[in-house]
């Protein structure tokens, strides 16, 4: 007994078990959908722990050798981590401990804690170590604010909005362009030298005044608390403490030997929209958290506060990731509802009205169904899975289109309503499982693929597990109980149209299609040959590399983003009025490119002090956000080449870079690390490395991230100085509190944390020389003073301004960017891999290896290849279970490389290359594909059941299952079709997908109407010629 009939039986024969079900899959849903964030791609995230030690005025070098490579040997091999890297700049070390995805990050955190406070050899004057765990946080929106204010007045209406925004809920809010508050006590060599003291005598007297401690309790008839205050928190208060006596007997101020003033960490880069000060807020969204209610929240808050706010001041929101989510959700959404429609249409053209609009019901309420389940899968509505789900909608009326067609049949022997829609369910149990099971075999393996690949794929196999589950219930469960009421009204005489269609198509099987299957069959060879022919074709042209790969071509960028490097040295200034010519610049290529009234820049940031992480007054960062692209004709490639064209000629510019922000998986197309040896024997060999791949078409602006920092003076104490008692580490410990400062103390100020620090002054009788530098000779009192120049060496030579570690070594990467139409930059890489790369390594005798999106690749397709053997067993053990066979599955498997023949064929003739996805998208079809041969093989085994010689049964079978082939397999189709002819930007990286399911499918669903009874002949052709039958003629037996 089939174990479903139990319930197949309740549900058809009660009054409303069926309506309640589907009410409930509906309430599901509506539950789920309210429920589920929406964003564009799927969250990726890597667990990863860092830690940050600063050690003020350090050079990257000194970092690296003391710090890095003190931490790195401890933490480098805790369990669960895959991979240690570093970045030494100047006065910082921060290092990233990966781990992989299924370690606990609790116990990861605890045991890299535990390694870093052992560690007793770190430079005594470096900072306490940094712990943290990488916590998961996306951009939402962006508020940029500017005007003519002051930068305190500025920073006070940056805080007034990001606290009210924290008020209303957004989980984080960076700023960029705010510099912390400082308090500089100034202090001039004269001044010291006058009154007999040091920076650090002076630091280490703010630090023990400025202070407020417990003084415990005084106990009396009345118990009272003791407390000595005197906590500074102004310039004017830290000015008025007290240094020590003068020798007129008056007390020594602060104020008295140093200028005091308030003022903002000048280290730090600061904001710019044009010739005001800005500061731009960038509000995350959590893992949790939703883009759209983040949206409106700041935009209500914004529209509420700005009636407050000078009306000088600058609002802008930018860099909305809801607009532009929104945007592309509904490009897909419409794309959904229209092959939706077709797919309706097809239903309504190919069976009775009344199954066709049950069938049609179920759609709704299996995709509502999977809305529920998503949610409780902590899934997200992004464009992978609404893509899942836009492509199921075929898959969801397969199940329902072969237990209404067979409920049909049975009507027209003779049976009941109930009996009909009873037996199209139970009879149809098991292929239509094993259809389910061989397709979700196909899509599971796709889990194992690891890294931010992965992640960005998994929604897909489980949008496809949720809707197979909801699907098999409504067919099973919900169809039988409508169609049993549905059934049971006489049947209407269709329409003259639909009539004369049935009997055209029924004509066209019964002749032409038939006659087509019989020689097919009986010339089973010729056939067999002609697919193998086709196969070998495709499989040219994909050696041949007319069809080329590319892993992931991301979606274009909106945001452009413009890295700028002057000489080392140069002052901010000078960096800021060049940047003011590079984006004028940008407005003359937009003036150039813009037609009369387009707009194509939106807002523009400026950022003078930085590119990216690592700070310096030569650096500036200019981020320019487009208008949509789907708004504008000029495509972001065109507008950064227009960008780069106009970039004038600045003195002292080294050089700058401009590209656009895409979304999608991290890392860059060329990426090539050189490794283990020193800095400067790195650079050497990434400037041969740069030069060889600026030889390639495609390849532009090739760059290296080991730059040269300002000239690096190298001090040695000398016999004199050892005579007078210095150390390289006074020497260093001297230089360094005169030249950056030494910090006094840091307090609390409200919400912010104030740094007080000696310095000397930062203005034209700051030491512009090292012979201006006078030390205090160790050891004596009052104070002797001696030039710097009088007990050291001093050798100058270039210096780097980062330093970065792999695993342990010293790490230099090249990176370039590749045209997008330039073909597959692994090709590059391959060649690059087979003559120059060697011999550079040979030369330099250093290691190389390959990072970015080329080391993803390879994890990625080593997994993929992995879960295709995985997948393909699975389909074969669910085929051999089914069908009590070890050789059926084989012939229902055969159709599974025509689907390559299809895939290559799309992609050949719609002008797309093959990518990531497109593998994705063969491995499910090869699910899909064997469900047509599961229909045929069915049908071809009943009639061989029923006594029918194989020649007949086959034929008859295939004829007898032309029908639900073919609706099946334009369901499907159909409902791909509109994102086929898709002309959005941003759906473009989809369409690899789209054209592998679609023309896979298509060419395949028609390859195996002639290739199965063609291998199924052969088959019997085989077993005879092994048995020895002969015919009476002696000749061997060739099945009939």
């Amino acid at each position: 007994m089939n174990p479903i009939t139990p319930a197949v039986q309740l549900f058809a024969r009660h009054r409303n078990a069926a309506n309640l079900l589907f009410f409930s899959m509906i309430m599901l849903g509506f539950f789920g959908l309210i429920n589920l964030n929406i964003q564009f791609f799927p969250t990726t995230e890597i667990k990863t722990v860092n830690i940050t030690v600063p050690w003020p005025g350090a050079a990257a070098q000194d970092i690296d050798k003391n710090i890095v490579a003190t931490v790195q040997p401890e933490v480098r091999f805790i369990d669960g981590v895959k991979e240690f890297s570093s970045v030494s700049r100047q006065s910082v070390a921060i290092m990233n401990v990966e781990f992989y995805p299924e370690t606990d990050m609790q116990r990861a955190v605890g045991e890299v804690e535990a390694a870093v406070n052992a560690l007793t050899t770190l430079p005594k004057d470096s900072e306490r170590p940094i712990i943290s765990q990488e916590t998961f946080f996306e951009p939402s929106v962006s508020i940029l604010i500017s005007g003519p204010f002051e930068e305190r007045a500025l920073r006070a209406y940056a805080k007034q909005i990001r606290d009210g925004l924290l008020e209303r809920g957004i989980d984080k809010i960076n700023l960029e362009g705010y510099r912390d508050e400082e308090i500089w006590i100034e202090a001039h060599g004269a001044q010291l030298r006058r009154y007999a003291l040091t920076p650090d005598e002076i630091a280490a007297r703010v630090a023990g005044s400025s202070l407020d401690v417990p003084g415990g309790v005084l106990r009396g008839d009345v118990e009272r608390q003791v407390r000595a205050v005197g906590l500074a928190l102004t310039a004017d208060e830290v000015g008025a403490i007290s240094l020590r006596n003068a020798s007129d007997g008056r007390q020594l101020s602060v104020n008295d030997v140093a200028r005091v003033t308030d003022t903002f960490d000048a280290s730090q880069p600061e904001g710019w929209a044009g010739d005001d000060r800005a500061i731009r807020l960038t509000l995350m969204r959590t893992k949790n958290g939703d883009a759209l209610e983040i949206t409106e929240t700041t935009r209500a808050y914004i529209a509420e506060v700005t009636k407050s706010l000078p009306p000088t001041l600058n609002v802008q929101i930018f860099d909305v990731n809801a607009d532009k989510i929104v945007q592309r959700i509904n490009v897909l959404l419409f794309n959904g509802l229209t092959g939706m429609m077709l797919v309706l249409a097809i239903l309504f053209l190919f069976l009775n009205g009344r199954i066709a609009f049950w069938v049609a019901v179920g759609i709704p309420a299996s995709l509502m169904a999977t809305f529920g389940v998503m949610f409780y899968l902590d899934m997200t509505i992004n464009m992978l899975s609404l893509f899942a789900l836009i492509m199921t909608i075929g898959i969801i009326v397969d199940d329902a289109i072969v237990v209404g067609e067979h409920s049909a049949t049975l009507i027209e022997r003779g049976e009941s309503a109930l009996a009909a829609a009873e037996g199209g369910a139970i009879r149809m149990t098991m292929p239509i499982t094993a259809a389910a099971l061989t397709t979700l075999a196909a899509f599971i393996p796709i889990l194992a693929i690891g890294g931010v690949m992965g992640q960005f794929v998994r929604d897909i196999p489980l949008v496809l597990l949720s809707v197979l589950v909801a699907s098999l219930i409504e067919c099973f469960l919900v169809l039988p109980g409508h169609l049993s009421h549905a059934l049971s009204r006489p049947p209407k005489e269709p329409a003259a149209w639909r009539k004369k269609f049935f009997d055209d198509f029924d004509r066209f099987r019964d002749t032409k299609f038939r006659a087509f299957v019989t020689r097919a069959y009986d010339n089973r060879y010729t056939t067999g040959a002609v697919g193998l022919a086709v196969l070998i074709v495709v499989i040219g042209l994909l050696a041949g590399g007319r069809v080329p790969f590319r892993f992931f071509p991301s979606p274009e960028g909106e945001v452009i983003n413009a890295y700028i490097f002057f000489q080392p040295g140069t002052k901010r200034a000078a960096t800021k009025q060049g940047t003011q010519r590079i984006e004028a610049a940008l407005y003359a290529a937009e003036n150039e490119l813009a037609g009369e009234g387009e707009k194509l820049v939106s807002v523009v940031f400026t950022q003078i002090g930085r590119t990216r992480t690592i700070f310096g007054d030569e650096r500036a960062l200019i981020t320019a956000e487009l208008t949509a692209s789907e708004d504008r004709d000029i495509r972001t490639r065109e507008i950064v080449r227009a960008w780069e064209k106009a970039m004038p000629d600045i003195a002292g510019l080294r050089y700058v870079f401009v590209r656009e922000r895409r979304g999608g998986p991290p890392g860059r197309d060329i990426d090539i690390r050189l490794q283990n040896a020193e800095p400067e024997i790195l650079k050497k060999a990434a400037l041969e490395v740069r030069q060889a791949l600026e030889q390639y078409p495609g390849i532009t602006r090739a760059r290296d991230n080991l730059f040269y920092n300002k000239q690096e003076l190298l001090l040695r104490v000398n016999p004199q100085g050892q005579a007078l008692g210095f150390t390289n580490q006074i020497i260093g410990t001297m230089t360094r509190g005169t030249l950056e400062g030494v910090i006094a103390k840091r307090f609390a100020r409200g919400d912010e944390e104030v740094t007080i620090r000696v310095l000397q002054p930062r203005d034209g009788s700051s030491p512009k020389q090292l012979e201006d530098i006078e030390l205090t000779v160790p050891g004596t009192n009052p104070p002797r003073f001696v030039p710097l120049s009088a007990v050291v060496e001093i050798i100058e030579k270039p210096g780097f301004s980062t330093i970065r570690r792999t695993d342990g070594q010293v790490t230099v990467s090249v990176v370039a960017d590749y045209d997008d139409n330039a073909g597959n930059p692994n090709d590059v890489l391959t060649s690059m891999s087979e003559e120059t790369l060697p011999q550079i390594a040979a030369k330099y005798n250093i290691g190389f290896a390959f990072g970015g999106r080329n080391q993803e690749e390879m994890e990625t397709m080593g997994s993929l290849r992995t879960g295709a053997i995985l997948g393909l067993g699975m389909i074969y053990v669910i085929l051999a279970f089914v069908f009590a066979s070890y050789s059926r599955p084989i012939i229902i498997m055969s159709v599974i490389p025509f689907g390559l023949v299809g895939m290559v064929l799309g992609h050949f003739l719609m002008g797309f290359d093959l990518t990531f996805l497109s593998m994705v998208g063969l491995l499910g079809l090869s699910g899909i594909l064997v469900n047509n041969s599961i229909i045929l093989i069915s049908r071809i085994e009943e009639r061989r059941t029923q006594g029918e010689a194989l020649r007949d049964a086959v034929i008859n079978g295939i004829c007898d299952r032309f029908r639900a082939v073919t609706l099946t397999s334009l369901t499907t189709v159909l409902g791909l079709t509109p994102l086929l002819f898709e002309t959005s930007v941003q759906a473009q990286f989809l369409l690899p997908m789209v054209i592998t399911i679609a023309w896979g499918l298509a060419f395949a669903s028609l390859i195996v109407l002639f290739l199965v009874p063609s291998v199924l002949g052969m088959q019997e052709d085989l077993r005879a010629r092994l048995r020895g039958d002969r015919q009476a003629d002696g000749t061997p037996h060739i099945a009939e």
